[in-house]
């Protein structure tokens, strides 16, 4: 028992093959693994941490249902993130109201110090401004925007996810950002001041 404990993680291929070949417990591994990752992406696209969680949980039963389409040439976290990115703007498009996306936020979370509550209310603060000013992005502007300044991805690596040109997902970014800018003036003037100053 001891000599298996002892044995090296299989990387995500690895782990693919076995599912693939019928071992449920390398599936449980790989929801492990990535569940930070995918509810992270979930979470910022979305704002909102219930259907953020909700979403993850649809992205993984997908992601059983169509494990079988996973070509191993290509990288899985960029199989996933697509998959992720495509339940998420799905999820976005169909939902009701904008005015749900503007006002979902984070509780906030007791802390057992000023300082640390300061820095809560900040970041819930940053969080309400940029729900209100994303509101006014389209599902895939939002989602790039997330993927590049929040993920830090590369524009290469999101033009992979989202199966479309390096290009295109500049122009969504440029956009997104000048629809951003044009709302932090109207809304949020001091936060426009910091944008420019950056």
């Amino acid at each position: 028992m001891n000599d298996i404990a002892k044995l090296p993680e299989p990387d995500d291929r690895q782990l693919i093959e076995s599912i693939k070949a019928g071992h449920s417990e390398a599936f449980e591994l790989l929801v492990r693994r990535k569940t930070s990752k995918v509810y992270a992406l979930c979470y910022r696209v979305i704002g909102n941490a219930e259907d953020a969680k909700d979403i993850s949980q649809l992205v993984f039963v997908k992601l059983w249902e169509n494990i079988e389409k996973y070509d191993a040439s290509y990288a899985f976290d960029t199989w996933l993130y697509r998959m992720v990115t495509n339940v998420a703007i799905d999820f976005l498009r169909s939902r009701q109201s904008r005015d749900n996306a503007v006002n979902s936020t984070l509780r906030l979370v007791r802390t057992s110090t000023e300082a640390e509550q300061n820095v809560a209310l900040q970041r819930k603060e940053i969080e309400n401004v940029f729900a209100e000013v994303s509101s006014v992005l389209s599902p895939k502007q939002k989602t790039i925007f997330v993927m590049r300044e929040m993920e830090d991805m590369q524009s290469s690596e999101i033009a992979k996810v989202l199966g479309c040109r390096e290009s295109t997902v500049r122009n969504h970014l440029f956009n997104a950002r000048k629809l951003m800018q044009e709302q932090l003036r109207i809304r949020f003037p001091e936060y426009s001041r910091l944008w420019r100053d950056a």
